[in-house]
């Protein structure tokens, strides 16, 4: 793109980043522009800052620019350019073309009626900005101005909505956080969560204009939302340990999760007790032959390290997993007269049985007893 007047090379300046606008920063426009009543006029004085920072920094990249020649780069819609059937034509850029459209500069066109409308708010901005590259320029957002109106936000913030917005972003981080596990290709695991959000918004928008009370209705919406999200997580538990299980055999995956989910979802209910089902999950699958490996592959043979602490262990092993409790007994057949536990009568005979029972808690590496008893049977 050439410039107008002086047809030279335009140069695109680098120019400041908008500044990021939170959601109230955007209610409050949005009330500004409700309260000034024109809301192109109020807009355009609201972009007075981007703009005039853009206007410099091209003043500066292009000295002898025009405010027509900014037009062209920034809003090109607002630049009507007249059709030139001599020219449409000839399209290859060679010196012959150049030197034609050096005899027909400047090339015909004019502003959109916006822009050329008497008193525009963008020239007015155009002929006070100074020219000064971004680096140069006053930064388009203030820190320090920003965080005053946080911090007078939260002197000024109610009780009641302190909770809403705790509430409503305390059930949005959990629904992202639910939304993130990964579980696969599983179908009614991605509606369950798809359908989270609606009903999470229509459970939370109450709270935005209601004062919340102990006998409030939107309390026991609350409630029932909270129980939509366990049933969800218990859903979605078993959802993600089936994809990494069995990560390498997807049918069996989907299979084993429709049989719960179809066994599970009867009886979820949607009260805010939970129903109590006595039925266990017991359904059966059928594996195939190319799925074998993957289920063998689940119990790994003991190590050089596990089959050492397997003999060490009192009690069965499985994958080198030791019970937390066990009950030793060891039973003597020996002479127990003098014996402190052995009856002061002398009347036992020595057929009678000794009896100990050392109850331990722990490892093979951490045995500690928590009751040992010896008795005369």
């Amino acid at each position: 793109m050439m410039l107008l007047k002086s047809y030279q090379s335009m140069h695109a300046p680098y120019t400041q980043e908008p500044p990021l606008m939170t959601e109230d920063m955007h209610e409050e426009r949005m009330q500004a522009v409700e309260a000034f009543g024109d809301s192109f006029n109020f807009s355009a004085q609201l972009e007075k800052d981007i703009l005039t920072s853009d206007m410099s920094a091209f003043k500066a990249a292009n000295p002898d620019a025009i405010f027509e020649d900014f037009i062209r780069w920034h809003s090109p819609g607002d630049w009507e350019a007249d059709d030139d059937p001599e020219s449409s034509g000839s399209t290859s850029p060679n010196a012959l073309d150049i030197n034609k459209s050096k005899d027909s500069w400047p090339p015909r066109g004019r502003l959109s009626k916006r822009m050329s409308d008497h008193g525009n708010l963008w020239r007015n901005i155009w002929n006070k900005a100074p020219a000064l590259p971004a680096s140069e320029q006053k930064p388009l957002l203030d820190p320090n101005r920003e965080g005053e109106k946080v911090l007078h936000y939260l002197e000024t913030l109610q009780p009641h909505q302190l909770l809403e917005q705790m509430v409503s972003t305390a059930f949005r981080a959990a629904a992202d956080t639910i939304s993130q596990t990964s579980y696969g290709e599983l179908n009614q695991m991605e509606t369950k969560i798809q359908q989270l959000y609606p009903t999470m918004a229509s459970a939370l928008r109450p709270l935005q204009v209601n004062r919340l009370s102990a006998d409030s209705e939107t309390i026991e919406d609350l409630k029932r939302l909270c129980v939509v999200f366990e049933h969800v997580e218990k859903l979605l538990t078993v959802a993600a340990s089936l994809h990494r299980k069995l990560i390498r055999a997807p049918r069996l995956s989907r299979e084993i999760f429709n049989d719960y989910y179809n066994f599970y979802i009867p009886r979820m209910g949607t009260g805010l007790t939970e129903e109590v089902v006595e039925k266990e999950f017991d359904k059966k699958q059928e594996i195939r032959d190319n799925e074998r490996e993957v289920l063998s592959n689940m119990f790994v043979p003991p190590t050089a390290n596990q089959s050492w602490r397997k003999v060490l262990s009192m009690g069965n092993l499985l994958n080198g997993h030791e019970p937390i409790l066990r009950e030793i007994i060891f039973s003597l057949h020996d002479k127990v007269s003098g014996n402190h536990y052995a009856a002061r009568s002398g009347s036992v005979s020595q057929q009678d049985i000794e009896t100990y029972r050392m109850y331990i808690c722990g490892t093979s590496n951490d045995l500690r007893v928590a009751l040992s008893v010896a008795s005369c049977d």
